[in-house]
């Protein structure tokens, strides 16, 4: 064998049979690692949306049983009889501030029992939604002088964190006297006569609640501001919760929970709630404090009856994923909800709360 004939041979390239079977592997190794990307990109997004749907969930009924637990509470007065509502329409069933522990609005018709029609408008129609009120702690304590008598002012001891627009409740075991904050809070040092636990220690002296015309941002003011007695140093300052919870949909057009908490005040809580439905239980005999039965708020007998909540909402994933569409019909306490027919994920989930301070009433 020649020199030319040797160089020849060594420089052979591959042939279209060998170039065919190594394309055909890199083909299916090709496939193979994009089915894998595909899958894992697939189970990624589905647990990711679900882990997503259930924080929705569970921040949402945390909220709600929470509120539901403290309906009706007055702190240590004991009895919704002895709460003056001195805000403009404090008096009136109708009025976001009228202090009734709990109401309810079923398929988004106008609130049992005070016939209000705040935020009807804005629910969803096959949704219930709830009102819960009550007064919250706030370790703020009033000092010497607790009140400046023509001042409408009140003295606490600390940073209290309020502000213009607040509604608070000055209370002791006696009564409770609920007002609206006119203007903001300005912190100064303590006046002479005042107890002072150090020489840093500051007062919030302008906790002012005049009647009137509210200023902006105080609405919707008070109707007056004679409360029911001069209050002392035994006194303490509670926060006025009113918080209406309803589904309704975001600019967008998805759903929400939104909460009406002020005049005007209406923000997006917790997003992917579908529905919600809500039944109450009355205890219609022995007055043990035992709900007799459930019924939704439009059939209430008697709404200082209602001792416990039965909650239950549909929460879905935020975005659509997969192949296959949604064609469950769910059940939320005996109402059929769906099917959908899109390519989210769902999951009901339902919580029974005790009124508890119903018992103390």
């Amino acid at each position: 064998m020649n020199k030319l004939t040797t160089i020849k041979n060594r420089s052979k390239g591959f042939t279209i049979v060998e170039l065919m079977v190594a394309a055909t592997l890199g083909i299916l190794i090709l496939a193979g690692a994009i089915s894998m990307f595909v899958s894992n990109k697939r189970i990624y997004t589905e647990q990711e949306e679900m882990s997503r749907l259930q924080e929705n969930a569970r921040f949402a009924m945390n909220m709600l049983v929470y509120d539901l637990r403290m309906a009706g509470y007055v702190g240590c007065t004991g009895s919704l009889d002895q709460v003056g509502n001195r805000i403009n329409g404090g008096t009136d069933a109708t009025d976001l501030y009228f202090f009734e522990p709990i109401e309810g609005s079923e398929s988004a018709a106008n609130w049992e029992p005070g016939n209000s029609t705040d935020e009807v408008s804005s629910m969803n129609a096959n949704s219930d939604a709830i009102t819960i009120r009550y007064l919250a702690p706030t370790d703020i304590n009033v000092m010497n002088p607790a009140m400046t008598p023509g001042s409408n002012q009140i003295h606490v001891s600390s940073e209290s964190g309020l502000e213009q627009g607040d509604a608070v409740s000055i209370s002791d075991c006696g009564s409770s006297d609920i007002v609206i904050i006119t203007a903001n809070p300005a912190t100064v040092s303590c006046a002479a006569g005042q107890e002072s636990s150090g020489p840093a220690d500051t007062c919030k002296t302008n906790i002012t609640y005049a009647p009137g015309t509210p200023p902006t941002g105080a609405e919707p003011g008070n109707a007056s501001a004679t409360l029911s007695k001069t209050y002392n140093q035994q006194a303490e300052l509670l926060r006025y919760i009113t918080h209406r919870y309803y589904v309704g949909n975001d600019p967008a057009g998805n759903p929400a929970l939104f909460r009406q908490s002020k005049f005007n005040q209406v923000d997006l809580m917790v997003e992917g709630v579908e529905n919600m439905q809500i039944m109450y239980g009355e205890d219609t005999t022995g007055s043990d404090s035992i709900a007799d039965t459930y019924v939704n708020a439009a059939t209430v007998a008697n709404w200082e009856d209602v001792v416990s909540v039965r909650i239950s909402i549909l929460v879905r994933s935020i975005q659509e994923y997969g192949g296959d569409k949604d064609s469950t019909t769910y059940k939320l306490l005996g109402n059929d909800v769906g099917p959908m027919n899109d390519r989210r994920r769902r999951r009901v989930f339902t919580a029974t709360v005790d009124v508890r301070n119903r018992s103390l009433q």
